[in-house]
């Protein structure tokens, strides 16, 4: 799903309504993707202005333009070059005008000020956002064309028919094109469009028995075409989802294949695009949302916040999906509070994942280690055998020291350290007699015995250092914003998962490279803080202390609750130490499951229906021996089971 040219007119227009005229005081870069504008936008009729925030992202899959009611979190705290040039000239500046070529998805806003305060004449300046998928752009121009920057360079290399660089003029995208009868021709006017132009456009579509080369390269064959793609290839504004939408109010289906129309269907689907896309000129819109509905038996239907899963936006009505019982229609005044709903921090969702996922992967490495390690340390306490054996075999070799003579390669024994009617082949080596062989096996008995007094020692190291990744992994999974990505990373750095120049900043790296800045600390880095714990309140009033990552739990469990207070962790996985204080009074049941979902909530069980949960009083909780921050053994607990997800209301709130 993505925004076309009838859902970026419909923006537009409530751009036009709340945007001219509005000042750009703040200009930031949430993700590598995005820009944000924060204008204040003056009152009238004596009301008073309001601060809104212009998101504008060139993201390959999630490119868009809208209001939208957060604030957007930044990644980065250092801008980059491309937003302090819009910083330097568009912040004071107004904007006066919002432009959207017909049928493209680009839209243009126009901002200036004076020259001079005791001027008129003005300096103007166009912010073009082009939202083309993975060819999506930011482009900030003079008035007269001129580039100055952009979120994205495309050299020559990539596109020889506009180069998108500083100093050059801006160059519009290509013309929308169709191919018939070999020729490139425009595509048609969708509020011209006749029933004779369709049937000719049908002869031209592939049909299955074609050849496979003529087939587009990693294109898998999906049967006869259909009428909604012979819409969006030839037919001007006719995205995928405005294609079948005019062909299922033309059939009540949206799969029907172009072989089985008729002229008279011809002459209805015509009628119905002209309709549909009227509003591109009479402004009329009515934005709509699709939700997946609520299910009693499945989660299917809501993402991990919990809420009901978006499936499709439009500025008109989407008569396809109004029959599906499954699915819900949401109406709304607002085609950004659509858009701001439906992408729902997609966008940061995805550039945190990105910051995840080099530390995640490190982690499961050292995980995958500690696995491998914890099996060959299993081995060796079975090798104990080995050892008896070898013990055996010398004090044989001893005891029949006058049979044994040097040569021969092996030789059977009666035993008479055990069943004395049982005989064992001792192998020797022919270079020695009983004694030579027997010093053999002694030293090989007494070398791994050695070996094995050390190992119960570092299957209990290896354990420890395990369950300290496995936290580190939850502590990732649990990060949602750069700030506490940071603090995992620190932590593991710290525990020494990352050296050498991985683990120093790239800027401070590069300016260390350059001679600037202080002494380098060759990959040592200082302990970290755990940032502040989650503090929220019970609906009985007991105040509750939720840590999300390893020092956030050791500060909430050690520092912050006292002997008698309750604590709460998630059974067998890691996650979240959960505090409630208890402030010398009885905690009620009510109270424990709330504290027992959020446990549940922070932790791996999360997306579970059902999870244990065990909790018990603070005072028999203690420190792992050898482990690390937050890492603890406890006794004299119960154990609870909880849905996860029950703890929503109470993050959200």
């Amino acid at each position: 799903m993505y925004v076309d040219a009838i859902t970026l007119a419909a923006v537009a227009d409530e751009w036009r309504k709340l945007l001219i005229g509005a000042r750009i005081d703040t200009i930031i870069q949430p993700t590598e993707h995005a820009i944000a504008l924060q204008c204040y936008a003056p009152g009238s009729e004596g009301q008073g202005g309001q601060n809104r925030w212009l998101y504008l992202s060139a993201h390959p899959q999630l490119a868009r333009a809208h209001i939208t009611a957060r604030k957007p979190q930044k990644i980065a705290s250092e801008p980059p070059p491309f937003v302090m040039l819009l910083r330097k000239h568009l912040e004071g500046a107004r904007i006066e005008a919002v432009v959207q070529p017909d049928w493209e998805r680009v839209v243009e806003i126009v901002a200036g000020y004076r020259s001079s305060p005791d001027s008129e004449e003005r300096i103007r300046f166009r912010i073009i956002i082009e939202i083309m998928g993975r060819l999506s752009n930011i482009v900030f121009c003079t008035e007269e064309g001129l580039i100055l920057g952009s979120l994205k360079r495309v050299g020559a290399e990539i596109n020889r028919y506009r180069v998108i660089s500083a100093g050059l003029p801006y160059v519009p995208p290509p013309p929308q094109q169709r191919t018939l009868v070999g020729q490139e021709l425009p595509k048609l006017d969708p509020l011209a469009l006749t029933a004779a132009q369709l049937s000719i456009c049908a002869v031209e579509e592939p049909t299955p028995e074609e050849p496979a080369e003529k087939k587009r390269k990693g294109k898998r064959a999906s049967g006869p075409p259909k009428l909604w793609e012979l819409l969006s290839r030839h037919v001007l504004g006719c995205s995928p989802l405005v294609a079948r939408e005019a062909v299922f109010r033309t059939t009540e289906q949206t799969e029907m294949p172009v072989t089985q129309a008729d002229d008279n269907i011809w002459e209805e689907l015509a009628w119905n695009v002209s309709d549909l896309l009227s509003a591109y000129k009479t402004r009329r819109w009515q934005p709509q949302m699709v939700e997946q509905a609520d299910s009693a038996t499945s989660r299917q239907g809501l993402d991990q916040g919990g809420q009901r899963l978006p499936l499709a936006f439009a500025a008109y009505r989407l008569e396809q999906y109004a029959a599906q019982p499954e699915l819900l229609i949401r109406e709304s005044p607002s085609i950004n509070v659509i858009l701001d709903d439906y992408y729902a921090r997609a966008e940061w969702r995805d550039a945190v994942e990105g910051l995840r996922a080099p530390l995640r992967k490190i982690l499961q490495h050292q995980r995958e280690r500690c696995q491998r390690k914890a099996e060959l340390l299993q081995k060796e306490m079975e090798s104990i055998q080995e050892a008896n054996t070898y013990r055996l075999y010398g004090d044989l070799l001893l005891a029949h020291q006058q049979e044994v003579t040097q040569g021969p390669t092996k030789i059977e024994l009666q035993n008479y350290f055990g069943d004395q009617e049982e005989t064992v082949l001792v192998p020797l080596d022919p270079r020695f007699d009983a004694i030579g062989n027997a010093n053999r096996y002694f030293n090989k008995y007494h070398k791994l015995r050695r070996a094995l007094e050390l190992v119960p020692g570092q299957i209990e190291q290896n354990t420890v250092e395990l369950a300290t990744i496995e936290q580190l992994i939850t502590d990732l999974l649990l990060a949602e914003n750069a700030a506490e990505v940071a603090l995992v990373k620190a932590e593991v750095q710290t525990a020494g998962y990352i050296r050498g120049k991985a683990a120093l900043d790239k800027k401070a790296l590069k300016a260390a490279k350059k001679g600037k800045g202080g002494k380098q600390t060759k990959g040592r880095p200082v302990p970290p803080g755990g940032g502040v714990p989650i503090h929220l309140q019970s609906t009985e009033g007991f105040t509750l202390l939720v840590g999300k990552n390893s020092r956030q739990n050791e500060e909430v469990t050690f520092h912050q609750a006292t002997s008698n207070d309750m604590w709460l962790h998630a059974r067998g996985v890691a996650g979240a130490h959960v505090i409630i204080k208890a402030a010398g009074r009885e905690i009620p049941r009510a109270t424990i499951n709330q504290a027992a979902s959020l446990a549940a909530y922070y932790s791996e069980a999360r997306g579970s229906t059902s999870a244990p949960v065990d909790y018990t009083l603070q005072r028999h909780v203690r420190h792992m021996k050898g482990g690390g921050p937050g890492m603890v053994i406890y006794e004299r607990e119960h154990t609870i089971y909880v849905e996860p997800d029950a703890a929503l209301p109470f993050v959200k709130r």
